[in-house]
C-alpha cells in the first residue's frame, strides 16, 4: 500500500458523517496529496519518497481528521437547516389540509372554543413559524460568517441554531397537544391521515435535535 492510501485509509476511519460529504472531502485529500508527490517526482525525488514527503506536509492524520471532522458536522447542520426551513411547513399546511378534507371546520363539533384555547392556538401559530424563520436567518448567517469563522466555530453557531429551531417546534406542538387535551380530549383523534402526520410532526422534532445534541470532539484516536 502507498503512503498516500495508506494516509486516506486511515483519514477514512476516522471520520463520520453524510457518505457524500466524506467522499468529497477524501477526494480533495487525496487529489491534493497526489498533486505534492507529482511535484516531488518532478524534483527528482523517488515515488515511495515522494509520496511520503507529500504525507508529512499534508499534517498529522488525527489534526486533519479533527478539521474535516468538523467541516462534516457543519455540513450535516446546513442541511438539517434546510429540513427545518422545508420540512415544518410542510408538515404543518399537511396536516391543516387532512384535517380538512377528512374532518372539515371545528365548528362542526358544536363546540365553542374558549378565550384562552384561540390564545393557544394564536401562540400556535406564532410559535410554529418561528424555526423556518431561525433556519432562514441562520444559513444567511452561516454564509456571512464563513468568512470570518472556522468550520469548528462556525459549526457551534450553527448547532445551537438548528437546536432552538427544533426545541421552539417541540414546543408549538407540546402546547397544542396540552391545550387540546384539556380542551377536549376526542379532538387528538381527528382522522387517521391527521393522527400520521401528527406523529410523523413529533418524530421529525425529535430527529432534528439529534444533531444539537451530538458531540463534536469524539473523534477517533
Amino acid at each position: 500500500m502507498s503512503a498516500i492510501d495508506g494516509y486516506i485509509g486511515d483519514l477514512d476511519r476516522r471520520l463520520t458523517g453524510s457518505a457524500r460529504a466524506k467522499t468529497d472531502l477524501l477526494t480533495e485529500a487525496r487529489d491534493g496529496l497526489v498533486d505534492a508527490a507529482e511535484a516531488y517526482r518532478e524534483g527528482g525525488i523517488g515515488e515511495a519518497e515522494a509520496e511520503r514527503r507529500a504525507v508529512a506536509d499534508f499534517g498529522p492524520v488525527a489534526v486533519i481528521a479533527r478539521d474535516y471532522q468538523a467541516e462534516l458536522a457543519l455540513r450535516g447542520d446546513i442541511g438539517t437547516l434546510w429540513k427545518v426551513i422545508v420540512g415544518i411547513p410542510l408538515i404543518h399546511v399537511s396536516w391543516e389540509l387532512a384535517r380538512i378534507w377528512t374532518y372539515g371546520d371545528w365548528s362542526r363539533s358544536g363546540k365553542s372554543n374558549p378565550e384562552w384555547y384561540m390564545s393557544v392556538i394564536e401562540l400556535f401559530g406564532v410559535l410554529v413559524i418561528v424555526p423556518p424563520l431561525i433556519g432562514v436567518v441562520a444559513l444567511f448567517g452561516a454564509r456571512r460568517l464563513g468568512r470570518r469563522l472556522d468550520s469548528v466555530r462556525l459549526g457551534k453557531v450553527t448547532r445551537w441554531t438548528v437546536g432552538a429551531a427544533a426545541s421552539t417546534n417541540l414546543l408549538a406542538l407540546l402546547l397544542l397537544t396540552v391545550g387540546t387535551a384539556a380542551l377536549d380530549p376526542s379532538r387528538m383523534n381527528v382522522s387517521l391521515a391527521c393522527n400520521v402526520l401528527a406523529a410523523g410532526w413529533a418524530a421529525f422534532s425529535l430527529w432534528l435535535l439529534a444533531p444539537a445534541c451530538r458531540s463534536r470532539h469524539a473523534l477517533a484516536a
